[in-house]
């Protein structure tokens, strides 16, 4: 294990605590960066539209950017993660993202706006390479499973950030002055934690190599099927279950949440608890059984609409399932990317990456487009008959990957 390097307020940042779990805490730092900036971002849309006088078909296109930014800087991000070292780009980016918050939130035009999206997506794409790569790696060190409890750290910080927001929107503070306060803590973390990320340098390929590295091999390519079918069914979650609720429930204006809500809560908590399960039963077992909790899940909420009655109860039972299966799925299959030996953890996470991208960015249109045709059970119908794909791909991986 390589020694920890100096930056900035690092020296007094744990000093007492073993180096080994300090790097562990200085990665959920990151983790916590990324999403608390994420989630404060979309919780200032609105205020942001209303600024800019944005319509609906404009905003909508505005918000294409940001996917678009993280979709075509895969690659680069990938390589310079390769051969700079994830510690160097999770610095980077650490600070990049909050910069950027920053300047979206003075955004005094729509093609200002357009541009910072781009970077913007392209910069947390890098961030969450990078934190990924630190985190496979420290895995390796600790030998056992970790990985999940740090994406439990990005959606918590998504909660905290969203809850801040809800703060600061009701006593009139400003979109500029909440980002300027959010990014400032930020930046103040990554300070004092960014000195105590895993120094991989050691681990990184010169250019020619990581042009060859870049390669679907088999396992990249399972790896990546099972991300797909996962962020598919968690895209369609995320942008679906009021819409189902409200629609095919006739649930009133205020439980309309609440399929949303009991998904993030059992996702939420699985992230914190699956690693400890991990570690007793065995990687492919939880992969195994959160693969099978997506499809339940996702059957019983659209056999609910046949019951006559019970209903809204089984239908906020499944989302709570498919919550427990979508937690695991893609902080473990990122865990794995340290089994393929002949390709760097940063490529492998950004070919998984490209792989998985599309299932999020290709869900929530499909499902409308089904759901106009067919009806929206139909449609969470077809997100279960795709959910498959993650048990199929889990029982290659069981081969290629043996534990």
């Amino acid at each position: 294990m390589p020694p920890s390097t100096s930056f900035l307020f690092s020296s007094v940042f744990l000093p007492h605590v073993p180096d080994l779990l300090r790097r562990r805490i200085a990665i959920c730092c990151s983790f916590f960066i990324q999403g608390a900036m994420f989630a404060t971002w979309c919780s200032r849309i609105p205020d942001i539209k209303t600024a800019l006088n944005l319509n609906d078909a404009t905003l909508g296109a505005l918000l294409l950017l940001l996917p678009v930014g993280e979709f075509l800087s895969i690659i680069p991000n990938g390589f310079c993660v390769t051969r700079f070292g994830s510690k160097r780009m999770a610095i980077l980016a650490g600070f990049l993202y909050p910069v950027l918050l920053i300047l979206l939130g003075c955004a005094s035009s729509a093609l200002q706006l357009a541009i910072l999206l781009f970077f913007t997506g392209a910069i947390a794409n890098l961030s969450n390479t990078a934190v990924n790569t630190q985190g496979v790696y420290l895995e390796q060190l600790y030998q056992r499973s970790i990985m999940a409890f740090f994406h439990g750290m990005w959606s918590v910080a998504g909660l905290f950030a969203v809850a801040l927001a809800t703060l600061f929107a009701n006593i009139s503070i400003s979109v500029f002055a909440h980002f300027c306060i959010l990014a400032a803590g930020a930046i103040l973390l990554l300070c004092f934690s960014g000195g105590a990320l895993a120094d991989n340098t050691h681990n990184t390929t010169t250019p020619k190599r990581a042009h060859h590295a870049w390669r679907f091999t088999p396992a990249i390519c399972w790896l990546g099927i099972a991300c797909f079918g996962c962020m598919a069914c968690e895209g369609t979650v995320y942008n679906w279950s009021s819409v189902y609720m409200r629609d095919v429930l006739h649930a009133l204006p205020a439980n309309q949440s609440l399929a949303y809500l009991a998904y993030l809560c059992t996702m939420v908590t699985g992230r914190f608890v699956i690693d400890l399960f991990v570690n007793r039963l065995g990687l492919f077992r939880i992969l195994f059984i959160c693969a099978s909790a997506i499809t339940l899940g996702l059957f019983c909420i659209v056999g609910a609409t046949l019951l006559p009655f019970g209903t809204t109860a089984i239908t906020l039972i499944g989302f709570a399932i498919v919550g427990i299966g979508t937690s695991a799925i893609v902080p473990l299959c990122c865990g794995l990317t340290g089994r393929c030996k002949e390709i760097p953890s940063g490529i492998a996470i950004a070919e998984i990456s490209t792989i998985g991208f599309f299932g999020l960015l290709l869900a929530p249109p499909l499902t409308g487009f089904i759901s106009k045709i067919a009806g929206l059970p139909i449609a969470f119908f077809l997100m279960a008959l795709i959910s498959l794909s993650v048990l199929f791909a889990i029982q290659r991986l069981r081969r290629l990957l043996p534990e």
